[in-house]
């Protein structure tokens, strides 16, 4: 081989080197990329993470702080719109909506008593609320019965929870279709369009016909009537909310533990009407005649509406109860508050809360069916550790 073939192999060489360490390079340069775009995306999906745990935690704490026990049920508003300065930014909108309809805002961080909770895209949470939990307007009768609106579902369409409160929601990266471009010189800024953060902005995308936002209604943020709404907790190219649940047992478990609780069903009980009042017939629980109008205190009779469906009255044949074991005097009446539904027990419908057995158990279900020939067995006061006992009345 001359020289110059020598050179020219050599040459040829030198190339290939080259170019496999430019591929070399070029992967690795892919790798690092790839990587540092996990690492980002990780570190914003645990900011979410820990916003949207914040701002749970703070909005439970808001709802079952509240001194009035008699108002603790109900949820704070979204935030509506901004009303600047009559109102500073973060508060709750006073009216929100129509009563029992689902309304969808950002979260009212500055009435929380917070400051503005972001994710990691740096956009503020937003709040989906069932509208029979709302602050105002309130719904009818609230208690730990009541059905809250929300469902979610996955990306198959398979139920994922049922019966949620609330929803605080991570909206992540606009996605196409999405207009974030409205801005103002606030915290948040002044996009209050659901359908601009919440997914997915194009129906034909949704995920078993249903999108996270209302459609066809201002800012796409109010349920059109009183039914549940499924949300989608997804994670793809057409959704990308992150939620975190409020359940009923979120708001309730703790609230039974206040002494406050106890002593309202315990003044609901002592009612002096209980003594006079008609006894309503059969296919009811008896209490139905019960008025709570007649109760002058408003906190009282506000409880009274709320927690009255837990109520039987029933007369007696001038025969004792027992009471935390032991036999009261003789009893003309007695009145029993039918504390939390125990397994089996049902009250979605009219009918439902018109069963005595959905509230009473064993012996007591049998002595309200057969009062002569069976005798109750109750406790004195409410006990948050065993929330379904009987707690009763000797009239």
């Amino acid at each position: 081989m001359n020289n110059q073939a020598r050179f020219i192999q050599r040459q040829h060489g030198i190339a290939l080197i080259i170019f496999t360490l430019t591929l070399v390079l070029a992967a690795i340069a892919y790798f690092l990329t790839q990587m540092n775009s996990n690492t980002v995306k990780l570190a914003r999906e645990k900011t979410s993470i820990s916003a949207l745990a914040e701002a749970k935690s703070a909005l439970i704490g808001k709802v079952i702080g509240d001194p009035n026990i008699t108002t603790s049920f109900y949820l704070p508003n979204p935030e509506l719109s901004l009303n600047v300065p009559t109102f500073p930014e973060g508060s709750e909108t006073g009216v929100a909506g129509s009563q029992d309809r689902i309304i969808i805002g950002k979260l009212p961080w500055n009435s929380l008593d917070i400051g503005p909770i972001k994710d990691g895209t740096d956009e503020c949470l937003w709040y989906v609320l069932s509208g029979r939990f709302k602050n105002n307007p309130k719904t009818t009768v609230l208690n730990w019965d009541t059905q809250a609106q929300i469902d979610v579902i996955d990306a198959n369409g398979n139920s994922v929870a049922t019966n949620v409160v609330a929803l605080i929601v991570s909206a992540g990266a606009q996605l196409t279709g999405q207009n974030r471009s409205v801005t103002t010189n606030t915290q948040c800024g002044g996009d209050y369009d659901v359908m601009n953060f919440m997914d997915t902005p194009n129906s034909v995308n949704a995920v078993a016909g249903q999108v996270n936002y209302f459609a066809g209604t201002p800012n796409h943020r109010e349920a059109t009537d009183v039914n549940n709404k499924q949300f989608v907790r997804a994670k793809n190219d057409y959704y990308n909310d992150q939620f975190v649940f409020v359940t009923v047992d979120d708001i309730f478990k703790p609230i039974i533990r206040r002494t406050d609780f106890k002593s309202q069903i315990n003044t609901l009980l002592n009612m002096a009407q209980l003594s006079t009042v008609s006894i309503s017939g059969v296919n009811t629980k008896g209490a139905d005649n019960i008025d709570c109008n007649l109760i002058t205190n408003a906190n009282d009779k506000r409880f009274c509406e709320n927690w009255k469906e837990m109520l039987l009255l029933i007369a007696l044949p001038s025969m004792p109860i027992y009471l935390d074991g032991t036999a009261t005097a003789t009893c003309n009446r007695v009145i029993i508050f039918g504390g939390q539904k125990t397994s089996g027990q049902v009250r979605l419908t009219a009918a439902d809360k018109n069963n005595p057995a959905n509230y009473l158990e064993a012996n007591n279900l049998l002595a309200f069916n057969a009062p002569a020939t069976n005798t109750f067995y109750g406790v004195s006061n409410f006990d948050p550790d065993n929330p379904s006992a009987d707690v009763m009345r000797c009239i």
